[in-house]
């Protein structure tokens, strides 16, 4: 009877495990696919809370001066709804190197035509209204660049 009862003691420490540690792991990973899933609203939270409420900007740089773009030349610059495959017109990035969110269908993306980098249109307008240069190659999109 001592080696029928210890069998039913093992079966109860394992059947006790799983029922503590099932929960936890559906749990842990219920909370990495809402962390996941919700970063790129924090992502945008962020991006408004920490973007100033100026409309133009300068930078002085080695004698160059960098004034963000009209909203005119911001919209003639192409958009993109992203399909299925999310594939982008310019550079095969898979983030959003602005909010660092990653792309998702029926998502709207920008891209600069002298460059050919695209971005969440929402990011890169307000970044091209501040900045007047690409985020990742910092080239001038743009007449915006004056020498000094």
């Amino acid at each position: 009877m001592g080696l029928n009862d210890d069998h039913k003691t093992t079966i109860a420490l394992i059947i006790v495990s799983l029922a503590l540690a099932l929960p936890a792991l559906a749990a842990s990973i219920a909370m990495a696919c809402y962390i996941c899933h919700d970063s790129r609203r924090v992502a945008n939270w962020i991006t408004e809370t920490a973007t100033p409420n100026v409309t133009t900007t300068a930078t002085i740089s080695h004698g160059d001066s960098v004034i963000g773009l009209d909203q005119m030349t911001i919209e003639s610059y192409m958009k993109v709804v992203l399909g299925e495959s999310k594939r982008l017109p310019g550079h095969e990035d898979a983030a959003c190197c602005i909010c660092l969110a990653e792309y998702d269908v029926k998502e709207i993306v920008r891209c600069i035509p002298e460059c050919r980098h695209c971005f969440h249109a929402e990011c890169i307008d307000e970044w091209l209204k501040m900045k007047g240069t690409c985020p990742v190659c910092r080239n001038s999109p743009s007449p915006a660049r004056v020498d000094l």
